[in-house]
């Protein structure tokens, strides 16, 4: 039996650093998504930030392939932006995005790793 997407999202939580992982489909609707318990997902404020972040990251999403394509670099994998408190990471995942969000103390590259290993459990999830 395999697992619900959310509890393979949840997997990722287990990475040091990692605080947010969002599935978003690319109309940008947050598919579904899960937080580290120091993250606050409960208020209005919190559900609008996660309505915003879809629309957000299947824009970067977008621009990215486009980008790859005009320079012939072939199918993006992943896209990584570093930010002086954290970094997000999105990767393709089927026809939908996958998106993790995490602090400063992430180690991108453990959170690369993560990605790869989990993306097909994700993939037979959905």
């Amino acid at each position: 039996m395999s697992q619900s997407i959310a509890d393979v999202l949840s997997g990722f939580l287990e990475v040091n650093g990692v605080k947010s992982v969002a599935l978003v489909g690319r109309d940008g609707f947050v598919i579904e998504s899960v937080s580290s318990d120091d993250v606050d997902t409960e208020t209005s404020e919190a559900l609008e930030a996660l309505e915003a972040l879809g629309a957000m990251v299947a824009t970067a999403i977008g621009a990215s392939e486009t980008l790859g394509k005009e320079f012939n670099l072939g199918g993006m994998s992943q896209y990584i932006t570093e930010f002086d408190n954290g970094k997000i990471l999105i990767a393709t995942a089927g026809n939908d995005i996958l998106a993790l969000f995490t602090d400063a103390s992430a180690v991108i590259g453990s959170v690369r790793f993560a990605v790869r290993k989990r993306l097909n459990e994700l993939l037979e999830a959905m």
